[in-house]
C-alpha cells in the first residue's frame, strides 16, 4: 500500500501522534497498563513517521537521541503548549459542569428526577447552573471556592 501526504498533512499527522502519545502516556502512568501499551505503539508509529521528516522538508521536527529518532525539543514544546491550553480549558469545563450538576441535583423536582432516571439526560434547566459557575470563574477564578466543614 502506498500513501501520499502533503507537507502540511505530514506535519499534522506528526502533531496528532505527539498529542495522542501524550494522552495515552499520562493515562498509562495513572490508569492502566493498556494505555501504556497503546502509548508504546503510538511511539513506534511516530518514530516510523519521523524517519520521513527529511523527505517532507521537516527535519526540524526530529532529532537523534541515543540512536533513536524522536520528536525535537522545539516540536515537543509546541505540542506541550497545545496540551497545556487543552488541559486548562478542560479543567474549567469539568469544574463548571460538575459543580453545576451537583447544585442542580440538589434543586431537582421529583418530575425532573424521574425524567433524568428514565432517559439519562438532565433537564435543560441544568444549563442555568452551569452558567452560574461559568460566570463565577470568569469573574473570580477559584478565589471564592472553599471547603465548608460541617459541625
Amino acid at each position: 500500500m502506498k500513501m501520499e501526504f502533503s507537507k502540511g498533512q505530514y506535519r499534522d499527522l506528526l502533531k496528532m501522534c505527539e498529542i495522542a502519545n501524550s494522552v495515552y502516556g499520562i493515562l498509562g502512568d495513572a490508569v492502566s497498563e493498556d494505555y501504556k501499551k497503546q502509548s508504546r505503539r503510538i511511539e513506534e508509529l511516530q518514530r516510523y513517521l519521523l524517519s520521513f521528516a527529511d523527505q517532507f522538508g521537516c527535519s526540524e521536527m526530529k532529532e537523534l537521541y541515543k540512536g533513536e529518532i524522536i520528536p525535537s525539543d522545539m516540536f515537543s514544546e509546541k505540542i506541550r503548549e497545545v496540551m497545556d491550553n487543552y488541559n486548562d480549558e478542560t479543567f474549567w469545563y469539568e469544574l463548571e459542569t460538575r459543580l453545576g450538576k451537583r447544585d442542580f441535583e440538589k434543586d431537582m423536582t421529583k418530575e425532573e428526577r424521574k425524567e433524568a432516571k428514565k432517559d439519562g439526560w438532565l433537564p435543560f434547566r441544568v444549563h442555568d447552573f452551569y452558567e452560574k459557575w461559568t460566570k463565577e470563574f470568569e469573574e473570580h477564578g477559584v478565589d471564592r471556592l472553599g471547603i465548608i466543614e460541617k459541625k
